[in-house]
């Protein structure tokens, strides 16, 4: 068998070899969700935990110079926020954070990192009760939350046919300051519009209020972690169902729009811009008005078919799109 290198398989190709390696998991009667969602989820008494971890990884998640120390912490805990989000009624309880610094790091810049863990945690009410810390080369964060559900845990793989898709806020925003960021760099002087994107980029905000909202109307759930094509992607694969996603109706900010003006530019930033940390769903179609009412900002993309293929359409016309995203590998 030929020896690939990890960046032919991809990200996913990775997870899936580590997947088969640990098929035996399957068999604990207590395991609610394994590798592959955006949480670990099991059974202990009445309650579900789910842990989820992530990393921050210099100069592949972040420069340095473009997010400010406390911010950059705030960011390390909302992203592991999202992601017990992405499991519907979870309450986050409990983080780890794991540090991996060069040895000249300053102290005042580890005083802020350290103010933006414990601002994002005094706001979620986490209790931060461990960690580890490692001289690294570059600064990395590794972050693990545990969470309680009392309630059915939201997987991915539940979307049935003829459910919708839906979606909170706007997509695109963290992807498109990303950019800017690339072209101007930190010392640029942007207006109100470019600093909303940037701003969404350094200091986004997991949506487990809404998911907490609306988690026992859904039948499937993921955070937009890496871009809503992916997020749609996941659901549909992990689910065995396919999509039609309506591409005119995929919510895009007026910030996004008065920046990068042209549609196309404005559709390949909310489809392949990573990092926008909303949510993206499905619920039968009886449950959308009541969705809307809980959730104002919800929006509708598309709907699940049993195709097994996601088919996007601009105006009522097919699309061809082919992914166009950040990959890892």
């Amino acid at each position: 068998m030929k020896n690939k290198n990890i960046s032919s398989i991809s990200e996913f190709g990775l997870i899936d070899i580590i997947k088969k390696q640990f098929a035996t998991a399957k068999n604990n009667k207590n395991i609610i969700v394994g590798i592959g969602d955006d949480s670990f989820c099991f059974k202990s008494g009445k309650n579900n935990i789910c842990i989820t971890k992530d990393m921050l990884i210099e100069d592949v998640h972040f420069k340095k110079d473009w997010i400010t120390p406390q911010n950059l912490g705030e960011k390390a805990i909302e992203v592991n926020v999202s992601d017990i989000a992405a499991m519907g009624n979870v309450k986050p309880e409990y983080a780890l954070i794991g540090l991996g610094l060069p040895p000249k790091t300053s102290e005042i810049f580890v005083k802020n990192l350290s103010n933006g863990f414990k601002k994002a945690c005094d706001k979620y009410r986490i209790t931060v009760v461990g960690g580890d810390t490692a001289k690294s080369d570059k600064i990395t964060i590794s972050v693990t939350v545990v969470g309680l559900c009392k309630e059915k845990v939201i997987k991915r793989n539940g979307a049935n046919e003829g459910d919708i898709i839906g979606v909170t806020n706007t997509f695109g925003d963290a992807g498109a300051g990303v950019t800017l960021l690339y072209k101007y760099g930190a010392k640029h002087k942007y207006n109100k519009d470019e600093y909303f994107l940037i701003s969404k980029q350094n200091n986004p905000k997991a949506r487990l209020r809404e998911a907490r909202k609306i988690s026992k109307y859904l039948t499937s759930l993921t955070d937009a972690s890496d871009g809503l094509y992916i997020s749609v992607d996941l659901l549909t694969k992990d689910s065995d169902k396919g999509a039609d996603i309506y591409m005119d109706t995929i919510p895009i900010s007026s910030s996004l729009k008065k920046v990068f003006k042209e549609d196309k530019k404005q559709l390949n930033f909310a489809l392949f811009g990573a990092e926008d940390y909303e949510l993206v769903f499905t619920t039968p179609k009886s449950k959308s008005k009541l969705l809307k009412k809980l959730v104002p900002e919800i929006s509708y993309i598309g709907r699940i078919n049993s195709s097994k293929k996601v088919e996007y359409f601009y105006n009522g016309k097919k699309q061809k799109i082919k992914y166009a995203g950040f990959q890892h590998f």
